[in-house]
């Protein structure tokens, strides 16, 4: 009898065991997920359409020197931003002060030779008047006081292109802007019209060409309704993602399609009263479009590509995910528009998706909208 009273014992131990392991691995079970979720709403929202440009200058202009001769002063330096009328370059200017003088030399002497004809003139215009001389004696002076005349109008219009030469050689400035780095160097020797000392671009405002296809045009100007391009106000997205503080405007398109790209080619002019818009910079031209009336935002963060599926992750009341797959259609800053698969008033994950997987449960935090664009 005691040994079948022992192993009695013995078996309900054993199942005391159990019973404990398994109350042991029930609380082993792992923690609920930590997650930022987004209430999703409908909105009326406006689609935009952009388009990749370049920024480039309004005027970009190589400085040429209107005389010859060694560059022997620099003010400036590439890459340096300058105003209208500042001093760039100084050439040597000793060859032009020299025919500066000997063309003035040169006017006096003429001068002084005309103004003694005319003297003569008027002393045989009174001889003749008496008949003391003969009348081709008067006409002869006339014409030789006429010839003085157009002598010193030829020898004063050659002291100004002298003067002219003489302040030649200093370079100006055309206009505002900013020097790129080709000036030339100190020293150097500058043929008239030729040698280019500098280019200067201007910085404020600046274009920005883009390029539009042709499905893309048509699309372009059905979603204008007859709307002047001229008047269409327009965004720049820069390259890391920011809209730029200013908005522009259309002021240049082609009237046909490029025969090599088959695009159109389009300008617009952006206010750049920082500077921080550089020529040959990339920057996305943001035109507004179409209005759809109780659109579908969610965080394009919130967002998972397989392959050429999206999903996002719905969580239930009782915490629960799960993957829905949707279809969206274009963006919206921080949002992405969803076409169908999620209605108005379901959470979605917006943080901690390599986390999660369908089915599981998860300790949701609620952001607002403030804070989701705040952490984008």
């Amino acid at each position: 009898m005691s040994k079948f009273r022992f192993s009695g014992a013995l078996v309900a131990i054993m199942a005391m065991m159990l019973v404990v392991a398994g109350c042991g691995k029930e609380e082993a079970r792992p923690n609920e997920v930590a997650v930022n979720t987004y209430k999703i709403t409908a909105t009326d929202t406006q689609i935009a359409t952009s388009f990749n440009g370049t920024i480039t200058a309004q005027n970009k202009t190589a400085i040429h020197a209107r005389v010859s001769g060694h560059v022997v002063e620099k003010y400036v330096k590439g890459g340096q931003q300058v105003v209208k009328g500042q001093p760039l370059f100084r050439l040597d200017s000793r060859q032009y002060e020299a025919n500066l003088a000997s063309a003035q030399a040169t006017a006096a002497s003429t001068n002084a030779s005309y103004l003694n004809s005319e003297r003569d003139l008027q002393r045989y215009q009174q001889l003749a008047n008496e008949d003391a001389i003969a009348r081709q004696t008067l006409d002869t002076q006339a014409s030789t006081a006429e010839q003085q005349r157009a002598a010193l109008e030829a020898n004063e219009a050659a002291v100004r292109i002298a003067q002219d030469n003489l302040q030649d050689t200093v370079i100006y400035a055309p206009f505002d802007g900013t020097l790129e780095m080709d000036d030339i160097d100190l020293g150097s020797y500058v043929t008239a019209g030729s040698t280019t000392l500098v280019t200067i671009n201007t910085v404020d405002p600046v274009y920005v060409q883009f390029a539009m296809s042709e499905s893309e045009y048509l699309d372009f100007m059905k979603n204008k309704q007859g709307q002047s391009l001229d008047n269409l106000p327009l965004q720049l997205r820069l390259s890391d993602g920011s809209i730029y503080q200013y908005t522009g405007t259309l002021v240049q398109a082609a009237k046909n399609l490029d025969s090599s790209s088959g695009q159109l080619i389009f300008k617009a002019s952006f206010p750049n009263p920082e500077h921080m818009l550089l020529p040959n910079m990339y920057a996305s031209v943001v035109s507004p479009g179409d209005i759809i009336k109780g659109a579908i935002l969610v965080p394009t963060k919130a967002l998972t590509q397989v392959l050429d599926k999206s999903f996002v992750y719905t969580v239930d009341e009782s915490g629960t995910v799960t993957q829905v797959p949707v279809v969206t259609s274009g963006t919206q800053g921080i949002y992405t528009i969803v076409k169908s698969g999620l209605k108005p008033g379901e959470t979605v994950v917006v943080d901690g998706l390599t986390k999660i997987r369908n089915g599981v449960k998860v300790n949701a935090t609620a952001l607002t909208k403030d804070q989701v664009e705040k952490t984008k």
